[in-house]
């Protein structure tokens, strides 16, 4: 496990998976103030491969819609993501997208 990046909003840490996945652990408040970074320490870590991508989110407090945008970003960019863990207040906004299949996420 590493700890990728923090601010004052959201926390990222990376899992290298046996599988080969990488997971990616997001903590605190995914929103507008924090998504630019989060999704920067995600590029970094990808390292311009297309390897299988899973956020962890339950350690997720609150997410705006652009969250759910560089979620989607990433799956273009990889092929598909995973999202796991998910908070009910969390799980309420990915559902009023209409995104559950896109992104993956568990029942």
């Amino acid at each position: 496990m590493e700890s990728l990046g923090d601010n004052r909003s959201a926390t990222v840490e990376l899992h290298r998976e046996h599988s080969g996945q990488l997971r990616f652990s997001i903590a605190g408040e995914l929103d507008l103030a924090s998504v630019e970074s989060v999704h920067e320490i995600i590029d970094e870590a990808l390292n311009g491969n297309s390897l299988p991508v899973v956020f962890d989110l339950g350690g997720l407090a609150f997410m705006d819609s652009s969250g759910i945008a560089m979620m989607l970003q990433v799956s273009k960019r990889v092929g598909q993501v995973e999202v796991r863990n998910v908070t009910p207040i969390v799980r309420r906004v990915i559902e009023a997208t209409g995104l559950v299949e896109v992104l993956g996420l568990e029942p």
